[in-house]
């Protein structure tokens, strides 16, 4: 045994000693050892060290058992004290408690300090230890508690050795510390070791759900009676933990507990003024009772919905659709009379349970209801008469918050919930409200185009417009009302897309307009392909992309661009096909000036995913432009340029409401269909006609392309060459990629073009770029 080790086995048997004052003497030694090199490096090999673990070699284990005999001596000491004493004395055993509790947190922190060294049970069982007696959990337990949040559950490695039973024992004595309201742990410091074993017991062991239930229908209905809310941010995040993991095995207690805790749960929302993250917790636990009771918006039991009170059930959707229509009132109000900056749009997750919410509640007809407020914000324990109140639901309270009187803090929040709820529910919209709603939205887009709220009603009418697409029961006296509309809205709209504010939302309206066919096709969307009339972006390629896929491009344009008039052929004008191309292609190429020669033309300085840019290309070159579009979907050589668009959902609530309704047989499981897919790529792919000249052309005009980049490359230049580059070759080779699609050169013949070796050329480039 080395020398420092020697001198700490004397310390530890002196740390053991009768008398307090020999003891005493020993514990400013004993710190200072276990903080030496010398003994620290000792310790450390003997712990890590399999052959001294079984011998009687001194390691920090052995170290800590001492010191736990040492407490105990010390406390028994404490208690063979008088009770009767002065405050004086008093003061003295605290401040002894305190140096106790001291000295075990520093030694665990000098131990662990290069890696956990201690054994993780014999923690846990002399914590567990010192907080089952009442006496020493009221002299140590605060300590106590915050080495095993920081000191033992935020250790990976001791998280992984817990066992079962050690999770259970654990959360069993902290929830009765935490109903019993234990005065000497601070009540946030126990609600956050209750929510990080809560989530310990989800994630890591099976059999705690009866007792969990059980906790939280007892301690969240006292919630209202709690003065700190950081403890119910706690309590309901662990909440929330617990529900994710419980529902997809117990439904129906989940249901129970969600009905029986959530008017107390309302009561802190709208009555104690939470802050931002308590918010969030108390809107997640909204959100999963909402898809627990109603997965995937299924309204009745017939259609898979589940209440285990029904009437109960349908009193709280009305209190809670009250609840956070008051909210979004409230934040309307607070943005009239504030100064500065505020963010107007409402949260997504508030979003989405309000128009989960409204999707419950909204039927065909705007109704006024009265519902009791007793539920929800009334209550108390001695109990009040219930007090009533009316509220109005329906498609008309949602046109009444988008008159263009409100201001932006009271439309924005109604224009989000609108898009969400159409889009996720599209049959919720009834045929009747289509035109009013338009008009409201319409009227918004006139007076404000650059507004903050212009992106906001472009994005409410994309979804607008896909919802009537699919609708097929519209009267044959409403569509030309709609047309009428549609028109209007499409003509400001072809304006929005110079603002890059609302660029990119602007295309998608009139994306979703061509895809739904809701207007006859106006030649001016042909013009914004003109000139500098607006920039190359992706969506801008994607809607031009649905423009060829939807109609037949016209050949010539009445008006065309400034720069029509100096053609490679001379003075004729070009067609609107050779007028796109050179858009895509060499617009602001040909406005770069000798002297910024650093300028990279959008084309390969920005991502066009999906080949969307040879797709076109190419198309515009065949004459029947519409079937190249549609060969080029169905082709297994790229990726499908229309990816349907998937929710942004949690995977395990999603995979929660799947699973329901497959168990109550409203939902058959997808299954893959050999003979669908095996007719989707034996298309019959008819014959391709090329436009004469139009192939050469826009081998031209790629060729200037890479003559463009090329005389921009210098092997010195800081600039991203190498993604420009690299831009290059995809678009010369995916241009070559759609040649052999549609048939006009085989895959032998595309490897001896002038493109597939300008493709090589700047490929190499690249490499020695790289390198």
């Amino acid at each position: 045994m080395s020398l420092a080790l020697h001198e700490l086995l004397v310390c530890c048997r002196g740390l053991e000693q009768e008398k307090a004052n020999d003891r005493k003497k020993e514990v400013e030694k004993f710190k200072r050892l276990i903080n030496s090199a010398d003994t620290v490096e000792q310790l450390d090999q003997n712990s890590d060290s399999r052959q001294s673990k079984h011998s009687k070699q001194l390691n920090w284990d052995a170290v800590f058992r001492v010191l736990q005999r040492y407490i105990q001596k010390e406390t028994e000491c404490i208690l063979s004290g008088k009770a009767n004493v002065s405050a004086t004395t008093q003061a003295n055993r605290q401040k002894k408690m305190q140096e106790i509790s001291s000295l075990v947190k520093y030694f665990i922190r000098c131990a662990n300090k290069r890696g956990p060294r201690l054994k993780c049970s014999e923690l846990l069982s002399h914590v567990m230890n010192i907080l089952q007696n009442s006496y020493t959990c009221s002299a140590y337990g605060a300590d106590y508690s915050s080495i095993l949040l920081k000191d033992i559950l935020s250790v990976r490695k001791y998280w992984c050795e817990i066992n079962q039973k050690q999770w259970a024992d654990l959360l069993e004595l902290y929830c009765k510390l935490y109903r019993k309201s234990c005065k000497d742990i601070d009540r946030v410091l126990l609600a956050r070791i209750i929510f990080t074993l809560v989530r310990g017991c989800c994630l890591q062991t099976e059999g705690v759900t009866h007792s969990l239930f059980n906790f939280f229908s007892k301690s969240l209905p006292e919630a209202r009676n709690e003065n700190i809310l950081a403890v119910l941010e706690h309590i309901i995040g662990a909440l929330n933990v617990f529900l994710r993991t419980s529902t997809i095995n117990c439904r129906r207690r989940v249901c129970a507990l969600g009905e029986e805790i959530l008017p107390t749960i309302m009561y802190v929302w709208s009555q104690r003024r939470p802050q931002d993250h308590l918010k969030e917790e108390i809107v997640e636990f909204f959100s999963i009772q909402l898809h627990v009771h109603h997965p995937k918006g299924a309204k009745t039991e017939e259609t898979g919905a589940y209440a285990d009170d029904w009437s109960k059930w349908q009193s709280l959707l009305y209190s809670l659709y009250d609840a956070i229509a008051s909210e979004l009132n409230q934040i309307g109000s607070r943005g009239k009379y504030s100064t500065g900056f505020r963010p107007i749009a409402v949260k997504e997750n508030i979003v989405e349970l309000m128009a989960d919410i409204c999707h419950q509640l909204f039927t065909q007809d705007s109704r006024i209801l009265e519902i009791t407020q007793s539920t929800a914000q009334r209550e108390t324990h001695h109990g009040v008469a219930n007090k009533r109140r009316r509220i109005d639901i329906g498609w008309e309270v949602i046109r009444d918050k988008l008159q263009i009187s409100q201001s932006d803090f009271d439309i924005i929040p109604w224009l989000q919930i609108t898009s969400v709820l159409v889009s996720k529910y599209p049959s919720i919209l009834p045929n009747k409200e289509i035109i009013p709603l338009l008009t409201a939205l319409h009227q918004i887009l006139i007076q404000q185009r650059r507004g903050e709220k212009t992106s906001y009603v472009i994005e409410c009418l994309s979804k607008i417009a896909f919802c009537q697409s699919i609708k097929k029961d519209l009267t044959f006296s409403q569509k030309p009302e709609l047309i009428k509309i549609w028109t209007k809205i499409w003509m400001l709209t072809l304006h929005c897309v110079s603002s890059p504010q609302v660029e990119i939302q602007s295309f998608v309206l009139l994306q979703s307009i061509m895809k739904g066919t809701l207007i006859p096709m106006d030649k001016e969307f042909w013009k914004l392909f003109y000139g500098s009339a607006c920039k190359q972006s992706y969506a801008a390629a994607q809607c031009l992309a649905q423009a060829l896929t939807k109609y037949t491009i016209p050949e010539w344009l009445e008006t065309g661009p400034k720069y029509a008039s100096s053609s490679f052929e001379g003075n004729a004008p070009l067609s609107v096909r050779d007028t796109i191309m050179r858009w895509l292609l060499l617009n602001q190429m040909e406005e770069d000036t000798t002297e910024e020669l650093i300028t990279t033309h959008p084309i390969v300085c920005k991502d066009f995913p999906h080949h969307i840019v040879p797709r076109i290309l190419v198309s515009l070159m065949l004459k029947d432009s519409r079937g190249g579009m549609e060969l080029f979907k169905c082709s297994d050589i790229f990726e499908s340029f229309f990816p349907n668009k998937v929710d942004i959902m949690d995977v395990e609530i999603l995979d929660c409401e799947s699973l329901f309704l497959h168990s109550t047989f409203d939902e058959v499981p997808g299954c893959f269909s050999v003979e669908e897919n095996v007719d989707k790529q034996s298309t019959t792919r008819t014959s391709v006609h090329l436009i004469t000249g139009l192939k050469e052309k826009l081998e031209q005009y790629l060729l200037i392309v890479a003559e463009h980049l090329l005389n921009r490359y210098f092997p010195n230049s800081q600039s991203p060459q190498a993604e420009c580059l690299l831009r290059c070759v995809s678009l010369l080779t995916g241009v070559l990629s759609c040649y052999i699609v549609v048939g006009v050169v085989t895959e032998e013949d595309a490897c001896k073009t002038i493109l597939f070796q300008k493709s090589k050329l700047k490929f190499l480039m690249n490499q020695a770029l790289l390198h």
